[in-house]
């Protein structure tokens, strides 16, 4: 069944055009941000004393990260003292590609996989194939199918930065760049997990593809907001008893896979992976109880 939907998704523009965007996005991006450093180290490079390439960027934003002051501004902008422990130090162009991935993850799980069920109930496709499969199957079966198409084009969109990154960049260490970029790939799949799940679990309701889009979209913003609410709230005698519903939301594990060590990573991996299964089941238990054909 997760073959079947796996083929069923590349045989449509859509999923096709979803994971060129993204590729788009991710050679773009990369790009982008190498020219804004590029600039910069036009400005900086008399400051921190450090000879450029020409043609090349990349020596002296290394330094520059690993200067006293910038390090002070990073540590203000990440928070968390043990993601920030494990991040310094790391080549820029790996933070922008990780940055990067976990912004556009939930936008890319959310579009590809929030109209497959309603599609396939609306058309009538979804009857003929219940025929040969359970409920339960089908269901699984879409969300492992999608989850690899999700996860072959984040490693399509970091082959692409890493190959931006190369060109564009200069130093002994850019070819220690893919490995990493795949790593943070993978990580973000973990995340796109729990927005598949949502993504899903919401298409299971609905005979309508838009309005499982609309939705979707919807709950990705208010998913979005609720931990910022839920965290102004945290003094009160009710906000912090609601506290235990953030852990509902997949953006509070990604500091988790922000982590060098494999035990938060694992632990974030598994809990986003409970969230997605979690919002997939609800979908799921309410599809057994339609009639689709």
């Amino acid at each position: 069944m997760a073959r079947f939907e796996l083929a069923a998704a590349l045989r449509t523009k859509r999923a096709i055009a979803l994971v060129a965007i993204y590729l788009v996005v991710s050679l773009f991006g990369m790009n982008s941000t190498i020219t804004v450093l590029g600039k910069m180290e036009d400005q900086l490079a008399g400051i921190l004393h450090v000879e450029t390439v020409e043609g090349k960027s990349g020596v002296v934003s290394a330094a520059l990260w690993k200067s006293r002051p910038f390090q002070k501004i990073a540590h203000s902008v990440v928070g968390d003292s043990l993601v920030y422990d494990d991040i310094v130090g790391r080549h820029p162009a790996e933070l922008i590609y990780a940055w990067m991935v976990f912004l556009c993850v939930p936008f890319l799980s959310i579009l590809a996989s929030c109209r497959r069920v309603a599609d396939d109930v609306s058309s009538g496709a979804a009857k003929f194939v219940l025929l040969r499969v359970t409920r339960l199957q089908w269901t699984v079966g879409k969300f492992l199918g999608q989850s690899f198409l999700i996860l072959s084009g984040l490693i399509l969109g970091a082959l692409g930065a890493w190959c931006v990154a190369a060109f564009r960049l200069s130093g002994a260490d850019i070819p220690a760049l893919l490995p990493a970029m795949i790593l943070w790939s993978f990580k973000a799949w973990f995340l796109s997990l729990a927005w598949l799940g949502v993504a899903l679990g919401i298409s299971h309701l609905s005979t309508s593809g838009s309005k499982a889009q609309t939705l979707s979209l919807g709950l990705l913003v208010a998913f979005a907001i609720a931990p910022r609410v839920l965290k102004l709230y945290a003094d009160t005698v009710v906000g912090a008893k609601l506290q235990v519903l953030k852990m509902l939301f997949p953006s509070v594990m990604e500091d988790a896979l922000w982590r060098a060590s494999p035990g938060p990573v694992a632990a974030g991996a598994v809990w986003l992976l409970a969230i997605g299964l979690m919002w997939l089941s609800f979908g799921h238990l309410i599809f057994t109880r339609r009639d689709v054909r």
